[in-house]
């Protein structure tokens, strides 16, 4: 179990009774408000503060361990430029109530939904009970439209056998990557975060290994100020704490899920999703490999979200790598069932991990790799297919060697086994996206790939229905339908034909109106 100790309110410091405002519907502005009294204090058992991505930016999801069980799992937040020193501006803190609920080995799960956060501001934020609070925070937006983002593959916290030695390597690479890249807006993990206490053969000793091993993911202190969207891996099943750890938002009770061997919790959450500016993220819960479940899931988020330019979807099991997964029975199920699926949607990249090992393909259409074209700057244009990406170990607790003889050559475009942590930096614009790699020692990219949605479709004379592709008009028979400018604006001009992504009930239903575009 954690080593835990409460300390109460010094003896020289006054409690007072302070009246706030919990707002529901938002940061600094709400219509429905309910007053309460609350005393403050000092909680320093409060641990494993975890930051998540909102379903959209304007909101932010907490989670945290407390050693006591709460009726009110309280989160404050204000402006930074607010604050007057140190002290937190009660006064103009708004805040939100949440849930407890039992966690893992006697803790308790606190989680909690913050709304109304804007672009490019920065806040403060402290987290409690309403009487004991955690210290005061930083937390700052970034912009939507153009952002980074971190990507860490398999932290597996504990597989090299020593939990402390991945928590020190888990610590190195995030500090390096947030000082090299200062304004990612979140970490995406791709699973296994822990190694959830499996080599260990003392089976009364597992779920204590299993939160010592959260203790070193969390020791980061760039994660209280971080969000961190997660999946679960297949080591999240090994045991307890997956769900009582992170806040995870649109996660589905029906799709994507998988019970856990964990007594507790009991299950490793379903698949969920997110947006940030003009990207979905699907986030697959991959240790469920039903094609209808996760078909499903993906369409109803994509037509909840029809106007995202970008569409990825994360997961832990990679179904093409360059290690020792690569030829497992349960991948090559997965490389049959779930490709397919992301052909059929449209996905433009997936993360994952699992093989512990870099691999960058090529872009892949029906299990095939397919030519591209690049630009001047080595940007792929308006790619066929999706791209894969397979990311190595983030903390070097363990690394697996490609295979020799090369099985899968078909498809790699890029493979790597350094031995050294490695972390990842996706940067995406309306009409690019790139992915770049860098070894921890030293921060050297090792790999770089950009997709490049190049601008060349746009509609003008709505009302006779033309649209203007490059500089040449052509009409489309839409008989009594109006031209739509969003699903024009998917349309995606490459080697002469026009391909149609993302297409509504309108395209489907008037497809003889494509009859008069160039085949």
């Amino acid at each position: 179990m954690k080593k835990v100790k409460k300390i109460g309110v010094l003896s020289s410091l006054i409690a007072f009774i302070f009246v706030f405002t919990l707002a529901t519907n938002g940061i600094f502005g709400s219509n429905s408000k309910t007053t309460i009294a609350l005393a403050a204090g000092v909680d320093t058992t409060i641990t494993d503060i975890a930051l998540t991505p909102g379903s959209d930016p304007t909101q932010l999801n907490f989670a945290w361990y407390s050693a006591n069980s709460t009726t009110s799992s309280l989160v404050q937040v204000a402006l930074k430029s607010d604050m007057s020193g140190s002290t937190f501006p009660i006064d103009k803190a708004v805040n939100f109530k949440g849930t407890s609920t039992a966690g893992n080995e006697g803790h308790f799960s606190n989680k909690v939904t913050a709304t109304g956060f804007k672009e490019s501001t920065a806040y403060v934020y402290r987290l409690g009970d309403g009487t004991n609070w955690s210290t005061v925070n930083n937390y700052t937006t970034h912009s939507t439209s153009q952002y980074s983002i971190l990507v860490a593959g398999d932290p597996q916290i504990g597989a090299s056998g020593s939990v402390a030695s991945d928590g020190a390597g888990w610590v190195d690479t995030m500090n390096k990557a947030s000082l090299k890249f200062p304004n990612a807006s979140f970490l995406l993990s791709v699973g296994d975060q822990v190694n959830n206490g499996k080599e260990v053969a003392d089976a009364t000793t597992k779920k204590e290994i299993n939160e010592s091993e959260y203790t070193q993911y969390f020791r980061p202190t760039q994660f209280t100020s971080l969000p961190i969207a997660v999946i679960a891996g297949n080591h999240e099943t090994y045991g307890d704490g997956h769900l009582s750890h992170f806040n995870v938002p649109n996660m589905s009770t029906t799709y994507g899920t998988v019970a856990g061997s964990g007594s507790v919790i009991g299950t490793t959450g379903g698949d969920s999703y997110f947006t940030y500016g003009n990207t979905l993220y699907l986030m697959l819960n991959s240790n469920n490999v039903s094609e209808d479940g996760h078909m499903a899931f993906m369409k109803s988020a994509i037509a909840a979200n029809p106007n995202a330019k970008w569409k990825v979807v994360s997961m832990h099991h990679s179904v093409y790598s360059s290690a020792d997964h690569e030829t497992d029975a349960d991948i090559i199920t997965r490389r049959t069932i779930l490709p397919a699926m992301f052909d059929k949607l449209g996905i433009d990249v997936v993360l994952d991990g699992h093989d512990h090992c870099y691999t960058r393909t090529n872009q892949m259409l029906g299990g095939v790799s397919q030519k591209t074209t690049t630009d001047a700057n080595g940007a792929v244009v308006n790619p066929k297919g999706t791209l894969y990406m397979t990311f190595n170990s983030a903390s070097g607790s363990k690394y697996y060697e490609m295979q020799s003889p090369n099985l899968n050559g078909t498809y790699e475009a890029v493979k790597q086994q350094i031995h050294v942590p490695t972390i990842s930096l996706m940067s995406v614009t309306n009409n690019a996206l790139t992915i770049s790699t860098y070894r921890t020692d030293t921060m050297a990219q090792t790999d770089t790939y950009t997709i490049a949605k190049a601008p060349t479709t746009n509609y003008d004379a709505m009302a006779n229905g033309t649209v203007l592709i490059g500089t040449k008009a052509f009409a489309l028979d839409y008989a009594n339908d109006p031209l739509n400018a969003q699903e024009i604006n998917n349309a995606v001009v490459g080697g002469g034909a026009i391909y149609v992504k993302n297409f509504s009930s309108n395209w489907i239903d008037n497809l003889t109106g494509l009859a008069s575009m160039p085949k």
